[in-house]
């Protein structure tokens, strides 16, 4: 039997402190096995408040990176191990990875599990995990032995797998610079805990960026297993703030020994505090810039620590040169994503490659199901929605995994000419749409576009316009709702005022000076 405790009531989460547009969220299952409970006395809450506090150290520890880690369930073998643990690290850690995409994933998704075991593996082995498959679904994942009564020592184990799946390796002496003895990648432990990482950790852990390991990454978790917690960093139901751990909080508006707002201060969370006066910043300053074609800035309101919700263009409205439509914020052509995949040199390939995707095999399809290995056949109508098909000069996948990722390259002869149509469907976890796909707006015909592997009127995606068409002195968001240029006042954009929307904050403060905009209009 297995305890487990993931309560589906728990409420969204805000923060963390210093978290910001580039932030990475990993989404972590702790499982523990019967010799590490049993190790415990059998007192489950003993075990509950171990596994929080390695989640809270491995948190402090990866922050710097602007890598937070949030602890979203644990499972504790209460009665007997689900899998056969061995004393070989490498067999334990097959075994715990099978089990994870059978059954852990299913049950309680995450973007990456470590088991903690209380045997001991041979030959000085502390923990195993793979190099670079953060988010796959097939290898994301790591044990770590539970060796030490001191539960930083064994943070720092977890740690170091968990690196590992961000594609670290073992610290170089010669090569890497640690500003310590030893840095949290060395190949050895020691009886003191290291808290910083090397310069090849670094290094490691962009290249694996590079190549879309963060792919599941960039949501920020809706809730956590048995909030609130003060110390893991997000602000939960109850608390006021929470900046970590008390010897590592650098937040001067909020206490961490009680999670509350330190006296006199208002705030201390949120791209709309100054944490430097502990006071929610002036209504128009700008907290979320618009990060491509399809996006809308947004403002602090002058009321909240929190920028607005993050808005964008109304789905269905052309971009991309008119090869594409917006889409949740995006803009993605069927090159765009070629490019993504197979880098500069990617681009889509001939309509001709696109009628394979009726075969429903790894040449052609909708989808590939990971969990029971099969592909989705393509109707005909939505064959240009379903496998992206590219021609590049690079011969190998740039994005994502290679070694996990299903691949395929044929030709057709078209009018004397050779087309090639290369694949790839892309693992990347089983919570994200496959990146090998079409993306969601690429056109698929005229006034059509993709949305979730099916071709569909551009109308059918269109919920609601906006009234007068904002005087066109502004764009339509995608709650219907007019984002004006600076200048005019919404909510039609039609009278001189702030800018901004009425959801998405104004762009400039309602009570500061305010600067006549003159447009000359040609008749």
């Amino acid at each position: 039997r297995r305890q487990t405790n993931l309560p589906s009531d728990t409420p969204a989460v805000s923060g963390p402190f210093k978290a910001n547009s580039r932030s990475r969220y990993v989404e972590l299952v702790l499982v523990v096995d019967n010799k590490s409970y049993e190790s415990q006395d059998k007192d489950l809450n003993r075990v509950f408040r171990r596994c929080k506090d390695i989640a809270n150290i491995v948190n402090a520890l990866y922050a710097p990176l602007n890598i937070f880690v949030a602890l979203v369930g644990i499972v504790v073998w209460s009665e007997k191990d689900e899998i056969q643990i061995s004393v070989k690290g490498d067999e334990t850690l097959t075994n715990f990875l099978h089990y994870r995409r059978v059954r852990l994933s299913k049950e309680h998704p995450n973007d990456n599990a470590q088991l903690l075991t209380g045997i001991q593996f041979q030959g000085g082995v502390v923990g195993k995990a793979l190099k670079g498959p953060m988010c796959t679904y097939e290898f994301s994942g790591g044990v770590a032995m539970d060796h030490s009564p001191t539960v930083g020592l064994v943070a720092t184990t977890v740690a170091h797998e968990m690196g590992h799946n961000f594609g670290m390796e073992h610290d170089n002496d010669s090569l890497c610079h640690c500003p310590d003895d030893k840095c949290i990648m060395a190949a050895s432990s020691s009886a003191i805990s290291p808290t910083h990482w090397s310069s090849c950790s670094l290094e490691n852990l962009a290249l694996a960026f590079e190549h879309g390991m963060d792919y599941c990454l960039r949501n920020k978790p809706a809730s956590l297993f048995k909030s609130p917690e003060c110390g893991n960093m997000f602000v939960e139901e109850g608390e006021e703030c929470d900046c970590g751990l008390p010897g590592r909080c650098d937040n001067p508006c909020c206490n961490p020994l009680t999670c509350k707002l330190h006296v006199n201060a208002t705030c201390a969370t949120g791209d709309c505090c100054d944490t430097a006066t502990c006071r929610v910043k002036n209504a128009g300053t700008a907290c979320r810039s618009s990060l491509q074609e399809c996006d809308l800035p947004e403002y602090c309101t002058g009321k909240s620590e929190y920028c607005p919700a993050d808005l964008h263009k109304l789905d269905g409205t052309l971009c991309g040169q008119e090869k594409a439509y917006c889409y949740e914020g995006s803009c993605r052509t069927h090159s765009d994503q070629c490019r993504l995949l197979w880098g500069p040199s990617g681009k889509g390939s001939d309509a001709k490659c696109y009628d394979q995707n009726t075969h429903g095999n790894k040449t052609g399809n909708c989808g590939y199901l990971k969990v029971n290995d099969t592909f989705t056949k393509c109707l005909d109508e939505n064959t240009h929605c379903g496998l992206l098909h590219c021609s590049h000069l690079n011969e190998r996948l740039e994005f994502g995994m290679e070694s996990v990722a299903v691949l395929s390259h044929s030709f057709f002869n078209v009018d004397g000419k050779i087309i090639p149509c290369r694949t790839a469907n892309v693992d990347l976890g089983l919570q994200d749409v496959d990146p090998g796909l079409v993306p969601n707006g690429a056109r698929c015909g005229h006034n059509k576009m993709c949305v979730d592997q099916r071709c569909v009127a551009v109308s059918s995606v269109i919920k609601a316009g906006c009234p007068h068409k904002c005087g066109m002195n502004g764009e339509c968001n995608n709650l219907g709702k007019c984002h004006c240029k600076a200048g005019f006042d919404p909510p039609f954009c039609q009278h001189f005022g702030v800018g901004g929307s009425e959801d998405g904050g104004p762009a400039s403060d309602p009570n500061g000076k305010r600067v006549l905009i003159c447009h000359n209009q040609k008749s």
